[in-house]
């Protein structure tokens, strides 16, 4: 009885003591929400507050009417004591943002000004965050080291500049400090780290983007932090990363962020595989090529490892190093891009299947593309764009959304070898953000289920042969920002749907083949458009309202091969934002309106050639941003060259083709003070005249000048020779008279020089030549030149075009002709790129050469061409052997000399010959039956010279007019003349042997008259001595014949 009577007293206490618990915890809870924030610190927030600038008005809570600083923004206070203990002041993420507006939003809501000491008053504060702000540069402040409750401190990206306070190593209790200045950035060096040392209980550090370069023992120091679990020091500049370090205390790390620094001893360390805690290592371009001797790059050891990204190390491409990735089942992103790979490795990563990002982007991976990717089925980032994959596309596709839980969302394979189409499946991706599968070989439709994936943000499909009219389901995308589907054989017209992509802010459809009317009505919800590309296309805008405004502000526009004229588009007028525009070939035949000049202030870059616009160019260039490009070529302006398009900052100027007349003073001589920036600039095909003014001494940036076919006279001056960036210069069809200035002859700059057609005199000067000029291209046909050709020119070892035709030089073809790499074939030849800085453009050689017979011209395949034309000379003597070494030339014109001899036997040699004109020397001999070689051969014409015999036999030769042929003594096709029995070609000397010398004896002859005489005259005159019956009778016969003819007489 008394036992239970102990039993049920406990029994009662204890619920006593569990419901006064209970009633005590609620009574506490009740009263911490009427806790009001330490007066004290309040007033200390209020401080801080006042000294901030708080653009968008983050901190309107913090005011003297709301008492309670613990229900302030970013304010969180001890529930007992009331003590502020943190403060949430971070500002909006670094980015990047997709718009400027979300940029400007995005500053908007940064804090600015000065920390205010004022913090030192909150005794118990532990977590401050100021990270993402822009305090404008003032330094990291000390009295941040006097707080010393401080756990976590957050600075990261918040523009402090200057050094870190070494005071910051009093903060005993910090477990996170977070100081990241950027990335991509070593701005402020950093002397020391050893203020760090007594931060005993760190547990992440984050120093990216500070100067550690001078701290070459940091790895010693940051191994003092057993409790360390997160160490990032992206973009510090550290040079040195150890091979060996004896004894690791840093067991714990979980996260190891070397990123972005340059180690000069490009070792990858063997002590990081002993880091076995790590469950992320990043170290992306840190330019590792080796492994440190007798180490393994174990990285099976590492089997806690989830992130893995090592881009821009092409240690990873060994095979020792690779074949470890596979064992990393845990593995969810690996990075891989730019480890210039080319060994196959996609099959082997088919059982990783907890990948959720692999990117093996710019590398050389020659390898077909797998099937055994549809086992990666949790992937939601697959980047392999520019490598060497071939396979069809297809197949992975088909199978890829036969996943019961695909998660793709973003599929990257751009710049391959890729072919086939794309399947009506893709519809089934449902997460897809990002589509690129641009730069391959695709070939097909773009299907209507392409309109189903409601995410899809990114749609690039450029740079293949993908067919078909633009599917009216891509206005479905309703997400869509960006579509680039240029570069394709698209048809059609543009769907109406289109108008339905309300957040599209790129569109690139350029050469395709799209026709038809494109009206207001396409572009009526297209608010956030920003780029419009649709140049080379057949497609035509006339806006059925007269005054439309379109509802986007562009900056850039490009659709020349538009038809929007003939007026002049009034609705650009309210495009003020325009950085590019392109309305070139847009069939305008109006006057350039006022408005045009003073609409916009930023155009970098300014087409509107191949129209027929008119009028005088009166105005200024003010509208035009510094290092722009403007094209008014192919116009109908008129009226003197003006003097405001001399801004000394524009890049590039192409005025040809047009009516301007006048000097060219005004333009060049102005301000000549003033340096130029101009790199091109494109005066040719108009009335320009007077002499070419001597004023380029600040024209040094100048790389391609060309003023052909005007009327300027005089000579040229030598400091155009002088311009140390020239690289083309074109002076052709002028007046110009004179001799060759010895500055442009030796210029070793100039790649193409082309003064043909004019008036020239003298001799080719090349005295003081020291060494090979750069000169590709050098034409001086159609002037007044006389003197022997100078051997110095046989030192243009790069020289692909040589024409010197229709002049009066003399003397025999040297020899030297083997120093020609190009047109031997010793050297292959590239575009000659003349101008490539300006990101819009790129300007190659361009030159009007004569070949088979009539002038052309040539530009983007002017590299190809390799011509060498000596025609319309006086050039005497033997064509000499060594010619024939130029087996790269394609045109050879030796036409109109004085050549004699032979035609070189192994002239078959130019292999790659297409047109070869001897015609109107004085050659002898046959035609060398080598020639058949030539099987490029597709112009020929060796008319009158004195070559004889048999025309060789070849599909080519007996395809050639006849005319090519006359006026020599040969015979067989395509001549009538046929050949006699005795006439053949001497396969041996190549040669044709006939009746070759009609004044040597041909003793066989004589020989057989005289036999046949001796054996016909005793034939008839031996039986007559030899039997007298035999003598009657054939006297008797001639007694008979002479009276018969005597009586008819």
């Amino acid at each position: 009885m008394h036992h239970c009577k102990h039993i049920l007293m406990k029994s009662l206490i204890f619920w006593f003591l569990t419901f006064s618990a209970l009633y005590l915890r609620c009574v506490s809870s009740e009263n911490l929400n009427s806790v009001l924030c330490i007066k004290s610190e309040r007033d200390a927030l209020l401080q801080f507050k006042a000294d901030l600038i708080d653009g968008a008005g983050r901190l309107s809570s913090w005011s003297g009417y709301n008492k309670d600083c613990c229900k302030w923004a970013g304010v969180v206070c001890n529930n007992i004591t009331g003590h502020v203990q943190e403060l949430h002041l971070g500002g909006p993420n670094d980015g990047p943002y997709d718009t400027d507006a979300e940029s400007e939003e995005a500053s908007k809501q940064m804090f600015g000004g000065d920390l205010n000491p004022s913090l030192m008053s909150l005794k118990q504060l532990s977590y401050l965050d100021l990270s993402c702000n822009d305090f404008g540069g003032i330094p990291i402040p000390s009295f941040l080291a006097s707080i010393q409750s401080l756990r976590y401190l957050n600075l990261s990206m918040s523009q402090f500049d200057g050094q870190i306070p070494h005071q910051l190593g009093n903060l005993t209790m910090l477990r996170v400090l977070d100081l990241r200045y950027g990335v991509w950035q070593s701005v402020f060096p950093v002397k020391n780290l050893h203020w760090l040392s007594s931060l005993n209980m760190l547990q992440r550090l984050d120093l990216s983007g500070y100067d550690l370069s001078s701290e070459r023992d940091w790895l010693q120091v940051m191994n003092r932090f057993p409790s360390l679990l997160e160490l990032r020091l992206s973009s510090c500049s550290l040079s040195q990363l150890p091979r060996h370090l004896n004894t690791i205390n840093l067991t714990s790390l979980s996260i190891l962020d070397l990123s972005f620094n340059s180690f000069d001893t490009s070792f990858m360390p063997g002590w990081i595989f002993n880091l076995t805690s790590l469950v992320s290592l990043d170290l992306t371009n840190c330019l590792l090529h080796k492994l440190v001797p007798g180490v393994v790059a174990d990285f099976q050891k590492l089997t806690s490892l989830r992130v893995l990204h090592v881009s821009g190390n092409d240690v990873m491409n060994h095979s020792s190093v690779l074949k470890g990735i596979p064992s990393l089942r845990n593995l969810v992103s690996l990075d891989l891009s730019t480890c210039y790979l080319t060994k196959p490795i996609l099959n082997d990563l088919r059982n990783m299947s907890s990948l959720v990002s692999l990117d093996l982007s710019n590398n050389k991976i020659n390898e077909t593309l797998p099937t055994s990717l549809v086992n990666l089925c949790n992937l939601r980032y697959v980047e392999l764009q520019s490598n060497h994959l071939s396979g069809s596309i297809s197949e992975l596709l088909e199978n890829l959304c036969e996943c019961k839980t695909s998660k793709l969302e973003s599929i990257g394979f751009w710049g391959n070898y890729l072919v086939g189409y794309l399947p009506e499946k893709l519809g089934r991706l449902q997460n897809l953000i990002n589509f690129d599968l641009g730069f391959n070989f695709l070939t097909g439709e773009i299907p209507e289920s392409i309109g189903t994936l409601p995410n899809l943000e990114t749609l690039v499909l450029n740079e293949n042969s993908i067919s078909g009219a633009i599917p009216d389901s891509i206005g479905q995308l309703s997400a869509l920002k960006r579509l680039d589907l240029s570069h394709n054989q698209l048809t059609g017209s543009l769907p109406n749907s289109f108008g339905n992509l309300r957040n599209l802010t790129f569109f690139s459809v350029y050469n395709n083949m799209l026709n038809g009317s494109v009206t207001t009505h396409h572009f009526t919800n297209l608010t956030s458009l920003d780029t419009l590309r649709a140049e080379n296309n057949k497609l035509t805008l006339h806006p059925s309202v007269e005054n439309w405004v379109p509802p986007f502000q562009l900056t850039v526009l490009r659709i020349g091969s538009w038809d929007i004229g003939p007026r002049f588009p009034s609705w650009l007028k309210f495009q003020g934002n325009l950085t590019e525009l392109d309305i070139s070939n847009a069939n305008i035949s109006d006057t350039m309106p006022d408005w045009f000049w003073t609409t916009f202030s930023g155009i970098g870059f300014l087409n509107m050639s191949h129209n027929r616009i008119q009028g005088k160019l009166t105005r200024d260039l003010g509208f035009l941003a510094p290092n722009a490009l403007l094209d008014l070529s192919d116009n109908y302006f008129e009226g003197p060259l003006p003097a405001s398009f001399n801004r000394p900052d524009i890049d590039f100027v192409d005025l040809s083709t047009n009516h301007l007349s006048g000097s060219l003073d005004r333009f060049l001589c102005t301000k000549v003070q003033e340096s130029r920036l101009l790199k091109v600039l494109n005066l040719a095909n108009n009335n320009l005249s007077g002499v070419i003014p001597d004023c380029w001494v600040n024209w040094d940036s100048l790389a391609v000048l060309n003023i052909e076919n005007n009327r300027l006279s005089g000579g040229i001056p030598e400091s155009v020779g002088e311009l140390s960036s020239l690289r083309s210069l074109n002076m052709r069809r002028n007046n110009l008279a004179g001799k060759l200035p010895l500055s442009v002859m030796s210029s070793k700059s100039l790649l193409i020089v082309d003064l043909a057609d004019n008036k020239l005199t003298g001799v080719i000067v090349t005295r003081n030549w020291r060494r090979p000029t750069s000169l590709k291209l050098l034409s001086l046909r159609s002037n007044k030149l006389e003197g022997e050709f100078p051997n110095e020119l046989c030192r243009l070892t790069s020289i692909q075009i040589l024409d010197l035709a229709s002049n009066n030089i003399s003397g025999s073809i040297p020899k030297c002709f083997h120093n020609f790499s190009i047109m031997s074939g010793k050297q292959s030849s590239s575009p000659i790129i003349l101008y490539d800085e300006f990101v819009q453009t790129q300007v190659l050689g361009s030159a009007s050469l004569v070949t088979k017979g009539r002038e052309s011209s040539y530009s983007s395949i002017l590299y190809l061409v390799t011509t060498l034309d000596l025609s319309g000379n006086r050039f005497s003597g033997h064509i000499p052997n060594e010619l024939m070494d130029l087996e790269g030339l394609r045109y050879l014109n030796l036409s109109r000399n004085q050549l004699t001899g032979r035609i070189p036997e192994n002239i078959g040699d130019m292999r790659l010959l297409e047109s070869l004109d001897l015609s109107s020397n004085m050659l002898q001999g046959g035609i060398p039956s080598s020639i058949s070689n030539l099987t490029f051969l597709n112009w020929l014409n060796v008319s009158y010279n004195s070559l004889i015999g048999r025309i060789p036999t070849s599909t080519q030769m007996q395809s050639f007019s006849a005319s090519s042929f006359v006026g020599n003594k040969l015979c067989g096709a395509p001549l009538q003349e046929v050949c006699g029995k005795d006439t053949h070609v001497d396969k041996t000397k190549g040669e044709v042997n006939s009746d070759d010398d009609e004044n040597e004896v041909d003793w066989v002859l004589i020989i057989s008259l005289v036999i046949g005489f001796f054996v016909g005259f005793w034939l008839v005159v031996g039986p007559l001595a030899v039997r007298k019956a035999w003598r009657i009778t054939y006297f008797r016969i001639l007694d008979k014949v002479w009276e018969t003819c005597h009586a008819k007489c």
